[in-house]
């Protein structure tokens, strides 16, 4: 991977406590980030999609890049389940928004399977330079760029087709974030988003304590976007197809931390505290607590 020079990045922070404690969360997780779903240059870092509801691996034989390898391929079937859902030849192939864009892997999806002119978006200022320099060597770094921003802060300068936010949402503030994205999609574009929700109290307490987030239903979403001049026209259950990565994360823990005898303590730590929070996640995926969902919204 090559990184060009940061200086070369638009930068719009704003100085709210909430926003850089997020943005350092994710600084602090880059280099565990990829070596659990790197090396790159695509890193996802989201659920993955397991059409026949299970995972293909014997989980407990399986080594740790074995699972790895599991892992990416069904994050990359997510976002190609979401791009079919979404319509994306024709709603995702313009310019685009990729808001919490993480490491940038959505974001060199849609550029190289659709010719997207993709904005991504991050708060994380380390992760800008990664993405910038691994959508280079893609071969799509004249078709992504980077934007360090929170994202009810976006700039109002540009107009956009459509904002893509896959498992980032949940951060935002869905009033202003809708508000804000009101005044840069263009009329009849379309607001994509693959979130977790909530579908009964205290379902998504593990999910917001892990990944300091703040989930909400699905009608949550429809009011702010209502308000804002957006209507909910899709919307996806794809909980139980999703409920196998919980068991590959999981084996993908296990399997390094059994392995693996140059961790660190504060390594060992880090994945045992995964470890717990991804057999959670997993026993309150199939308990019916969190729902896993793709909606978009269309701009009226």
């Amino acid at each position: 991977m090559t990184v060009s020079n940061p200086d070369r990045l638009q930068t719009v922070l704003e100085p709210r406590d909430e926003v850089r404690i997020v943005g350092q969360y994710y600084d602090d997780k880059t280099a565990r980030l990829i070596r659990k779903y790197g090396p790159g240059p695509k890193i996802h870092y989201h659920l993955g999609h397991y059409p026949s509801s299970r995972t293909p691996l014997d989980v407990e034989e399986a080594t740790a890049d074995e699972i790895r390898h599991s892992i990416r391929l069904h994050q990359e079937g997510l976002l190609r389940y979401a791009a079919k859902i979404w319509g994306a030849e024709h709603r995702l192939s313009g310019r685009v928004l990729d808001i919490g864009c993480g490491l940038g892997g959505g974001s060199l999806f849609l550029a190289q399977e659709y010719g997207a002119e993709v904005t991504s978006v991050t708060n994380a200022p380390e992760h800008a330079p990664i993405v910038e320099g691994f959508a280079r060597d893609s071969g799509v770094g004249d078709k992504v760029r980077v934007l360090v921003c929170d994202a009810m802060q976006l700039p109002q300068e540009e107009t956009f087709d459509a904002a893509v936010a896959i498992e980032s949402s949940g951060y935002f503030d869905r009033p202003r974030w809708f508000e804000r994205l009101a005044h840069v999609i263009r009329p009849g574009g379309s607001v994509c988003v693959e979130e977790v929700f909530l579908t009964r109290p205290h379902g998504a307490d593990v999910w917001t304590e892990y990944f300091y987030t703040k989930p909400a239903t699905v009608s949550d979403y429809a009011e702010a976007a209502e308000a804002a001049g957006f209507e909910l026209v899709d919307d996806v259950d794809a909980t139980f197809e999703t409920a196998p990565f919980w068991d590959e994360s999981t084996a993908w823990t296990r399997a390094v931390l059994d392995g693996d005898e140059s961790l660190s303590a504060v390594d060992r730590r880090n994945l045992r505290i995964s470890l717990l929070a991804n057999q959670a996640l997993g026993a309150e995926w199939r308990a019916g607590g969190l729902k896993l969902g793709f909606l978009r919204f269309e701009k009226k």
